[in-house]
């Protein structure tokens, strides 16, 4: 695809968004009504907020997010939402309490940005209750590998050649891997009265 052809389906893609977004102001000066939800302008670093440059970037799906995040670089705008803190099942990272991180690690140093913040969020769906949730396999294959699941396996495990339990003998050692340890058990044969 060449480099015309490309800007020409930019610019496609703008026309479209900005005819499915419609953007007017409040009631009060830091109000915006976009798709008609209401949304206040918490923070305007810079001037950043420009009214067209939204409205060419915004899309249906931020409506679920409680806070929009605009930020300015090489005259584009980026936009990213953020939910309200302690919002279950989302992650710290997209909880409005992570923004200075964000600002800090994600957008170019100095940059304008701004902060909106939606007045009428729409609803999260979460799982219903009813439905039971999947166990964590990796518990339930832990459970079974404990030391002393395996000191019972090392009484029970017999010689081949001489069809009889071999007897234990005390020689167990702490073996360090990282922040775990486990037990690994060496299993001594005894010679028993009557064994050559």
């Amino acid at each position: 695809m060449d480099r015309e052809r490309m800007k020409e389906l930019v610019s496609q893609q703008k026309a479209e968004r900005m005819a499915q977004t419609q953007l007017k102001a409040g009631q009060k000066p830091d109000e915006i009504m976009i798709n008609q939800r209401m949304y206040r302008l918490v923070a305007n670093y810079r001037d950043a907020y420009q009214a067209d440059q939204l409205k060419a970037r915004f899309s249906t799906f931020l409506e679920k997010y409680d806070f929009l995040v605009g930020d300015i670089a090489a005259d584009q705008l980026r936009l990213r939402g953020f939910y309200q803190d302690g919002t279950n099942g989302v992650p710290r990272s997209l909880q409005i309490g992570a923004l200075q991180d964000y600002l800090y690690e994600d957008i170019n140093f100095g940059a304008p940005y701004f902060v909106l913040e939606n007045l009428e969020p729409h609803e999260v769906v979460e799982e219903p209750e009813d439905i039971p949730k999947r166990r964590n396999r990796r518990h339930h294959r832990n459970r079974h590998n404990t030391a002393a699941h395996i000191s019972e396996k090392a009484h029970k495990v017999a010689d081949p050649k001489k069809k009889r339990p071999i007897k234990k003998g005390s020689g167990s050692q702490v073996v360090t891997k990282g922040k775990r340890s486990q037990k690994r058990f060496e299993i001594h044969e005894r010679k028993v009265d009557g064994d050559k």
